[in-house]
């Protein structure tokens, strides 16, 4: 891990560079592939869909194959009972805190113009679930949830298909009572969300990561369908002192980095006999987990102890990274937190492990990486809504407003705006 420290005259430049390090580079062909690829589902629909599974996938389907039949699945034998009865565990956390999203309709009467502004679910939402080397069930529930919470009418699974499905894939599809569910992965099941084709109905928008071909093609896609955010590698900022335990701190940086060699674990703290031990505990506990090699390419490509005189500092530094997850373990978090304003995910005291986030408090697992704190929100139930706004005027308002919007109208060369104002005055 790179140790740099905040005194040090050119520590924004290098905290800058390391920072963009972790992401991949625009690749013109990977563009221009993802263009072909949307191109030919346009063009050939299904057919289109059959090549690249058999093509990217290795398996051959058809049409008929798309579509999971929930009813034909029995899964008594392959799923662990206590296994399952932690993700249901979860999805009841997760709804009862989502619940309290819900926004409020809004109404105003003034001067006799009634105003309005009403949520509304959207129609029809498409959930790309991440397959094969990463699968991560618990992205179905934080997706579904809020979906379902919102009134969603249609909700829309795609996977990757394998030779064997995970059965709590399975398991959690029939739980969450989703009844349409595909069997297809990388642009081309992008390109089918948001195009449609003989088999697949599109939607409005689309949810859920995946790999750098998906990525890309809900860039090219986004404004034919909504898309909820270009997600980037996985990332955390541990904020910890010499009063901290070493092995604790070095499992929160472990557990970011074995996600992706591109993910990016960083430690801020004011002492460098604890960043020292902490790596040290690294390097003792990653003998114990099976993608030790992930961990180390991640943590020699990306990690990084930032080393600072006091944690005031800490929170310039936090707000500039504008982190996925921000976990806060010294003792001052209290004080610290009023003033952070750029995180997705915080997590305050010490037992308080990243983890618990992404699987069970009720919080979701879906935020903003890559900086995007800045200016976005993890996923809730307010992005599977939208809002109308509605205005009812009657003769008294319309007399009362006219004559200033005839005037703005006039200011900004709109004559057609001015007349049809102006043209009701006389029934």
């Amino acid at each position: 891990m790179i140790i740099l420290n905040y005194k040090k005259n050119n520590f924004l430049n290098t905290l800058n560079k390391v920072l963009e390090n972790r992401n991949n580079p625009t690749d013109n062909k990977l563009e221009n592939d993802v263009k072909n690829i949307i191109k030919n589902i346009r063009k050939n629909g299904d057919q289109a869909l059959i090549k690249y599974t058999k093509k990217f996938d290795k398996i051959i389907l058809d049409k008929s194959s798309f579509r999971l039949n929930i009813n034909s699945i029995d899964l008594k034998e392959k799923v662990d009972k206590n296994i399952l009865s932690s993700f249901k565990k979860a999805i009841k956390n997760i709804t009862d805190f989502h619940k309290k999203q819900i926004p409020k309709n809004i109404t105003q009467n003034k001067n006799q113009v009634n105003l309005k502004t009403r949520w509304k679910a959207i129609d029809s939402v498409g959930l790309y679930i991440p397959g094969g080397k990463a699968f991560y069930p618990s992205s179905l529930i934080m997706n579904v949830v809020p979906a379902k919470i919102a009134g969603v009418k249609r909700i829309v699974c795609i996977t990757p298909p394998t030779k064997e499905i995970n059965p709590y894939f399975l398991a959690l599809v029939k739980e969450l009572k989703i009844s349409e569910v595909y069997f297809l992965g990388g642009a081309q099941a992008i390109a089918a969300f948001a195009i449609g084709t003989n088999t697949i109905k599109p939607v409005n928008k689309i949810f859920g990561p995946g790999n750098s071909y998906v990525a890309e093609a809900k860039k090219q896609l986004f404004g034919k369908v909504g898309i909820d955010l270009i997600a980037g590698p996985s990332e955390i900022v541990v904020v910890a002192d010499n009063n901290n335990n070493p092995k604790w701190v070095a499992s929160d940086l472990m557990a970011q980095s074995e996600h992706d060699i591109n993910a990016q674990s960083i430690l801020i703290t004011d002492s460098i006999k604890f960043a020292k031990k902490v790596t040290k505990e690294i390097e003792n506990l990653k003998k114990f987990i099976s993608k030790k090699i992930i961990i180390n390419k991640s943590l020699k490509k990306n990690g990084l102890i930032i080393i600072v005189d006091s944690f005031k500092d800490a929170v310039d530094i936090i707000n500039h990274i504008a982190p996925e997850h921000l976990h806060l373990q010294v003792k001052s978090y209290k004080k610290l937190l009023p003033k952070i304003s750029n995180a997705g995910g915080i997590f305050l005291g010490e037992y308080s492990a990243e983890a618990f986030g992404d699987y069970i408090v009720g919080t979701n697992h879906v935020l903003p990486t890559s900086g995007s704190a800045k200016f976005s929100s993890g996923l809730g139930v307010l992005d599977f809504m939208k809002r109308n706004s509605i205005v009812e005027m009657n003769f008294k308002s319309y007399n009362t407003l006219k004559k200033d919007t005839e005037n703005m109208a006039n200011i900004e060369g709109l004559e057609a705006h001015k007349l049809s104002v102006k043209i009701r005055q006389n029934k």
